[in-house]
């Protein structure tokens, strides 16, 4: 995949394909660059940084703040999840989608009784993903 627009270097491409094989979870600029100098890719932090913000500002990635605030998240998005808000697991980072009618309905809801449009494609619900909340995080980490 490349980054429409912009100039596509060997570093660029090497993020992308990063996130295009980890889309099931959010990684922060140290997780991705611990990840390719182990891979012998030499490439800097800022370079990620800017990298995954272009990526977030195109609407290619997403970017969210971690759980406990500390660091900017970022996944690629995925087009079929447009519509749908994400469930991130605060203990084993695993993403999943929430698309139900159920989520639809709120969203109407806080638009028509509120008048505030929900982005959805933007909206993320922490918690525990059913294994960790039994403690088998090893079964799925």
């Amino acid at each position: 995949m490349a980054i429409r627009g912009t100039y596509n270097t060997r570093q660029r491409q090497a993020i992308l394909d990063y996130l295009d094989v980890h889309t099931d979870r959010y990684a922060s600029v140290d997780c991705v660059f611990e990840a390719l100098r182990s891979q012998g890719v030499e490439i800097g932090r800022s370079t990620i940084y800017r990298t995954l913000e272009t990526l977030a500002g195109e609407g290619m990635a997403s970017k969210v703040v971690a759980p406990r605030g500390e660091v900017a998240l970022y996944r690629l998005v995925n087009r079929d999840e447009e519509n749908a808000g994400q469930l991130v697991c605060v203990e084993c980072g695993r993403v999943s989608t929430i698309g139900c009618a159920a989520f639809q309905e709120f969203s109407h809801h806080v638009s028509t009784e509120h008048g505030f449009a929900i982005d959805l494609s933007r909206t993320v619900l922490y918690g525990r993903c059913p294994l960790c909340a039994k403690g088998k995080v090893a079964a799925h980490a």
